[in-house]
């Protein structure tokens, strides 16, 4: 018995099993593709997380941004280029907060650094250490947004600033010990660059994918952290991105217990 393959195209049935297995076929690599963004073999699930670190980097930079003395936490050569028009004589930007923006993020990498070293030689619990270090850090600066309410101290913003700087000094340190192509998190310029270089290969090549999807990441963590700042407050868009930060701990820490190919550092 003869069986008989239905497709619409150009208004005739077609018969013929190849032919009518195609758009399945032609599916498969825009699939595999999206696949190996998030899990592929040199990496695990390390391009999953740090997606997801990419978001939280976007929501802690929208609250320095806009409540914590217009600096950046996560974006370093932003305070650089800010502190070189401060020293060429230009006005309204805060000196002092740049400074401990920088000087936190220095310690935050030193810590970050020792903290991988200390995984043995294992790049899931070296994320897994680092994040339990953003998580005691994050909740610091959170507790702080809480109980200084929405008109807080200079005090109280420049702590948050130096712990915020930390948290990403220390994310970007882990970032450094992956060495994950395409995912560095904060570095959008290069994040760029790489979608644009690579798309010779096509959209759907991973590399093109993860690049996009780092860029969509960033975007939409600033945009939540933007809305949740300017309609319920610092301590709001803070205690978001913890939750969000521990669910990444959470995932960190599971992935942590096997020793497959991908745990091995490069």
């Amino acid at each position: 018995m003869r069986r008989w393959y239905w497709i619409k195209e150009n208004e005739s049935v077609v018969t013929d099993p190849a032919r009518a297995s195609r758009p399945i076929r032609d599916r498969q690599p825009a699939v595999r593709g999206l696949r190996n963004v998030f899990l592929d073999e040199r990496d695990g699930p390390l391009p999953a997380l740090l997606v997801a670190l990419t978001a939280l980097a976007g929501i802690v930079d929208a609250v320095s941004i806009l409540r914590l003395g217009r600096v950046f936490v996560a974006a370093m050569i932003g305070n650089l280029v800010f502190l070189g028009l401060a020293a060429a004589g230009a006005k309204g930007f805060a000196v002092g907060t740049l400074a401990l923006a920088v000087g936190g993020f220095v310690v935050g990498v030193l810590i970050g650094g020792h903290a991988c070293r200390a995984a043995r030689s294992h790049r899931g619990r070296a994320l897994r250490k680092v994040l339990g270090l953003k998580l005691w850090l994050a909740s610091a600066a959170t507790l702080i947004a809480i109980l200084a309410g929405p008109r807080f101290s200079i005090g109280a913003r420049d702590t948050m600033v130096v712990l915020l700087a930390m948290t990403m000094g220390t994310q970007l340190a882990a970032i450094r010990y992956l060495k994950v192509p395409d995912l560095v998190t904060v570095a959008v310029t290069l994040t760029i660059t790489g979608a644009l270089t690579e798309r010779g290969s096509g959209w759907n090549d991973p590399k093109v994918l993860r690049c996009l999807l780092a860029l969509v990441a960033l975007a939409v963590g600033a945009l939540c952290g933007g809305l949740l700042v300017l309609n319920l407050g610092v301590a709001a868009a803070l205690s978001f991105g913890l939750g969000g930060l521990l669910a990444v701990a959470v995932a960190a820490h599971l992935v942590s217990r096997t020793s497959a190919n991908w745990s091995v550092p490069r």
